[in-house]
């Protein structure tokens, strides 16, 4: 089954439910969520805000582009077009003009709605208008940061071309629902997490209905500060992954994970995130994670505070992956990276890239396994007019190379460049 990385990932750049292993939930966008992509301008960089009551702001945007798609139906023999794409957002909460959260109660809802339009090709590629609409919410109790209580929902729906010209479009909807307790007494020294979280993939398509599922995942973060900023921890998560159509030959799930690791600052500018441990994926028929290596894993990431305004940085995973789609699960070795700054005082830039190499495993890979590697990356260099509106330009990069391109389980090369000029405007 072809089924590219984008129709298998939702990221929620509004404010991720999940969490990076060994990385707190509160502690903003980790570096992996960073390495999928995203702009340089967002809700946060709203310079003002509509003021609605005692403590609400209200921050909007408005942001167009028109550029082009060299490959619209993600082949290896490309049908290129002309792409445009209107995305209103909005946001609304209680923090206060620079950012920061209030104690007690604190509240974040947001929408941002994007529309797109192929303005060239033929009726298969104008059809492939979308639009992809990611809405979410949070809601935090605490108690001068020793006790906490937060509740987050996200959901996201994506709409992307086909592997076929005339073949129906891939559609998937993620739900993201947690529920997180917090306790850090006697000045956060030691920490303790407990975090459950509920997630459910639907895909609306046909083709790919057999991978509909819902994960549950309980997580246990127990963390000593033995430095004022940095500190021991041991992460310990059950999931269980239950599919939701009948006699399709996938199997129910129980993800384990445990990691011990050390995050936390080393430098006034410089992070560290080191874990290791165990993970198996206990499936209930058809599957067992590989032996040795294949049950390790491995963390670690750095980043580099240039200023307030500039971060920079590094990091490497392996891992196993269910997989809903393509055999039963993958072992995955990536490594990521971005850069953020704000050049002059004008020009906010956004850099990432990312690197994952896939070895798929499951009955269907009998006579031969499949190996992909995938390549992401982009830029984004937007320019500050009054601080209100911005002008850019923006570059994404999807590569994907297989091994195996058979019926039985088979993938497809492709090679895939969005070029775009956009505008829009911050409030």
């Amino acid at each position: 089954m072809r089924l590219r990385l984008s129709a298998l990932l939702v990221c929620f750049t509004c404010g991720a439910t999940s969490v990076a292993w060994g990385e707190e939930s509160d502690s903003g966008p980790n570096l992996e969520a960073r390495s999928y992509g995203g702009t340089a301008m967002g809700m946060a960089n709203g310079p003002f805000g509509l003021k609605l009551g005692e403590g609400s702001l209200l921050h909007a945007s408005l942001g167009a582009d028109i550029g082009y798609d060299s490959n619209v139906f993600y082949t290896q023999t490309p049908i290129s077009a002309t792409v445009a794409h209107v995305t209103p957002a909005v946001d609304v909460s209680n923090a206060s003009r620079d950012g920061s959260a209030p104690d007690a109660v604190y509240y974040d809802l947001g929408a941002n709605l994007v529309y797109r339009e192929y303005l060239s090709g033929g009726d298969a590629v104008r059809s492939q208008r979308a639009f992809n609409p990611t809405v979410m919410g949070l809601l935090r109790f605490s108690s001068r940061q020793t006790l906490s209580l937060s509740l987050s929902e996200a959901f996201a729906r994506a709409q992307d071309p086909p592997y076929a010209v005339n073949s129906p479009a891939i559609v998937h909807d993620r739900n993201t629902a947690a529920l997180q307790l917090k306790l850090a007494p006697g000045g956060g020294r030691i920490q303790a997490i407990v975090r459950y979280t509920n997630a459910i993939d639907v895909y609306e398509t046909d083709l790919y209905k057999s991978g509909n599922n819902m994960y549950n995942e309980g997580l246990l973060d127990l963390s000593w500060r033995w430095l004022p900023k940095t500190a021991f921890y041991v992460q310990v998560a059950q999931g269980a992954v239950t599919y939701l159509q009948s006699n399709t030959g996938r199997f129910a799930s129980y993800p384990f994970r445990a990691i011990a690791g050390l995050r936390g600052l080393l430098t006034a500018k410089l992070a560290l995130n080191l874990g290791a441990g165990y993970t198996n994926g206990f499936y209930a028929s058809g599957a067992a994670t590989s032996s040795g290596f294949g049950d390790v894993v491995l963390l670690g990431e750095l980043n580099y505070s240039i200023s307030m305004i500039s971060q920079a940085g590094l990091g490497y995973k392996h891992e196993f992956q269910n997989s809903p789609l393509v055999g039963d699960f993958y072992d995955l070795d990536t490594v990521y990276g971005s850069l953020r700054d704000l050049v002059g005082g004008r020009v906010a830039l956004s850099v990432y890239a990312r690197f994952e190499n896939r070895r798929y495993h499951g009955a269907q890979f009998t006579t031969q396994g499949r190996t992909d590697n995938v390549v992401t990356a982009g830029l984004t260099a937007d320019y500050m007019i009054q601080r209100v509106f911005y002008l850019g330009v923006g570059y994404t990069l999807t590569y994907v190379s297989t091994n195996n391109q058979s019926s039985n389980g088979g993938g497809v090369d492709f090679t895939k460049h969005v070029v775009v000029a956009r505008a829009g405007v911050l409030y």
